[in-house]
């Protein structure tokens, strides 16, 4: 069998499991190279191991790291050899939320867009920090939806239900009789499908330019972590926004209940010793 072909029989495993489209590509990506690393040779744990290797030395984040080693695992044991699967590198699990935007830099840039006429950028803004959602799941958000006021996102394996707050199905109806949007998703891209992340991205790093917000900051995620670090402080149950963001454990929501890096440098300046 080619790696072509064997290529082509992994997509169909991966397609069978019901995997997000991305989590697909990634992993279809990551047996790709690992074939090419091959270069014919058999599979092996050593090679394998050689693998990982090279991974590490491309300087990348240790979580991309051990994304791609997940993928090959996976294709490791789609291969049937469980036995050569290789370890990920442990993380410290981070203490504080950092590189959040704040609610000021978010203003400015939402006013950015509205002067400019960046409808389209203010919207979307508007609606990861009013919801929480996940940039990959503004497809859910449908003309549909503006007229129940909520819609069911499907990510994971699992299901849960969005809601959207009075004021943003306002703006959102306002937008869509503006662009003329009478169904289907709001936000399209210029393929005519949903916006995707990169696009999204572009168009908040431009804003971010233009404002003088860090672009560290001006991250699509950014606005979902907003919309968590504002829940908690405001009703402060740690339990709901775990519902509301779709996380499967309380640790994961745990950290939206921390004090920034910032914050603490800033409490321990003021520290009396």
């Amino acid at each position: 069998m080619t790696n072509a072909e064997d290529l082509e029989k992994y997509a169909d495993y991966l397609s069978e499991r019901e995997l997000a489209v991305q989590t697909r590509q990634i992993y279809l990506k990551q047996a790709e190279n690992f074939l090419d690393f091959l270069d014919g040779r058999a599979v092996t744990r050593k090679e394998a191991i050689d693998y990982k290797q090279s991974l590490l030395e491309q300087n990348n984040k240790i979580a991309t790291n051990n994304l791609y080693i997940v993928a090959l695992n996976s294709y490791l044991k789609y291969k049937g050899h469980d036995d050569f699967c290789i370890k990920t590198r442990k993380i410290q699990r981070r203490q504080c939320p950092d590189n959040i935007i704040s609610l000021n830099e978010y203003k400015e840039m939402l006013m950015c867009a509205k002067e400019s006429g960046r409808d389209k950028y203010y919207c979307i803004m508007r609606t990861l920090a009013l919801t929480g959602i996940r940039v990959s799941e503004l497809s859910g958000c449908t003309v549909e939806a503006l007229e129940t006021g909520k819609f069911i996102i499907c990510n994971k394996g699992k299901s849960r239900e969005i809601y959207l707050p009075e004021k943003l199905v306002t703006e959102l109806s306002a937008y869509c009789m503006q662009e003329g949007i009478i169904k289907g998703v709001i936000f399209l891209g210029n393929t005519g499908k949903a916006i995707s992340r990169t696009a999204v991205y572009k168009m908040f790093i431009q804003l971010a330019d233009y404002v003088g917000v860090p672009k560290k900051k001006a991250h699509p995620h950014s606005f979902r972590h907003l919309f968590a670090v504002t829940y908690m402080q405001k009703y402060s149950n740690l339990f709901e926004l775990a519902d509301l963001l779709g996380h499967s454990s309380l640790e994961t929501t745990r950290i939206y209940t921390m004090t920034t890096a910032e914050e603490k440098r800033r409490k321990i300046n003021k520290l009396e010793l």
